[in-house]
């Protein structure tokens, strides 16, 4: 999605401050695009069948009655079912189905000769349509592009700095060595942020990404070690390890930061143990804040920030 916001001339020439506001659902201005969007993507009539069949829509959402059989037909979905469409069809790689049914229409096209003689018309890619729609419109939703955790999908807009920081600890963790952290945060980040999200699923995920880094540092002598366990080690034998950041005195700051993080995290897992006394539903602002809390604890990790302090010299 484009990070520049567009401002009306208007509003440039009045000084105005650039409208920061994003869109929740299909509003007024965006509906005809995503429609037409439907309308102009879906290529082939298995994928239109795929479509209904994957969100098992109903022929009484249609003004006639009838289930759709045809792009132009699905594109009329009620508004309210209009986003799930666009999600669907991207999970089911519609830009792929769009680039193999060009393909077909144009064999001659990797010709160079071929393609000098008959000009056919350039293959633009649904997705990135939908993406720069979804842009323009402000939306508060995102094209998120397939990876080894997810399929493609819609997700929520998230500041691009704080995507980025995701980005780079999930890439940091790999580069330490960490492959299953770098795999839950993503996953982690797909559940929290998904046009469905599942909030418990985002939090366990997000926990499970800091045990990864955390437990062969911290309790790797364990094979039952979890979250708790690395806990447990840093209570009793935090001053054995320091941050590599300094204090306020100069010496090495001490890791009751890394572990008041870890503790928040941990005791906030409250759907861990169904039935307990202080059990409760994950809330998805909860979760969203454990992907974070997360994110910084296995960038931190990954770059050993935390240190065992060298013992004191005779």
């Amino acid at each position: 999605m484009t990070t520049t916001r567009w401002q009306p001339l208007s509003d440039r020439e009045a000084g105005l401050p650039v409208d920061r506001t994003v869109h929740e659902g299909v509003p007024e201005h965006l509906e005809p695009g995503l429609r037409s969007w439907v309308r102009d993507s879906l290529v082939t009539e298995s994928l239109v069948h795929r479509v209904v069949a994957a969100l098992r829509l109903n022929s009484d959402a249609f003004d006639n009655g009838r289930l759709p059989s045809s792009a132009r037909d699905l594109s009329g979905v009620p508004v309210d079912l209009l986003l799930d469409v666009v999600d669907c069809l991207l999970y089911l790689d519609v830009g792929e189905v769009a680039h193999h049914e060009y393909l077909v229409k144009h064999p001659n096209v990797a010709s160079p000769l071929a393609a000098i003689l008959s000009k056919p018309a350039k293959f633009v890619d649904p997705v990135d349509r939908l993406d720069a729609l979804l842009g323009d419109a402000a939306s508060a939703y995102q094209v998120r592009e397939a990876d080894d955790v997810s399929h493609a999908g819609l997700e929520r807009v998230v500041d691009a700095t704080v995507a980025g920081s995701a980005v780079m600890a999930m890439q940091q963790a790999e580069a330490s060595g960490r492959d299953d952290a770098s795999f839950y945060l993503r996953s982690s980040w797909a559940k929290a942020y998904s046009l469905h999200p599942d909030a418990s699923g985002a939090y366990v995920d997000a926990v499970r990404a800091v045990e990864d880094v955390a437990i062969p540092l911290y309790a790797g002598t364990d094979p039952r070690a979890t979250l708790g366990s690395v806990i447990r080690e840093l209570d009793r034998n935090g001053t054995t390890y320091s941050m590599v950041i300094l204090d306020n005195n100069a010496v090495p700051a001490k890791v009751e930061s890394i572990l008041s993080l870890m503790k928040l995290l941990w005791h906030g897992h409250r759907d861990r143990h169904p039935g307990g006394q202080t059990s409760a539903p994950i809330t998805l602002e909860a979760a969203r804040a454990a992907v974070h809390i997360a994110v910084l604890l296995v960038q931190l990790l990954s770059t050993s920030a935390v240190a065992r302090s060298l013992p004191p010299q005779p």
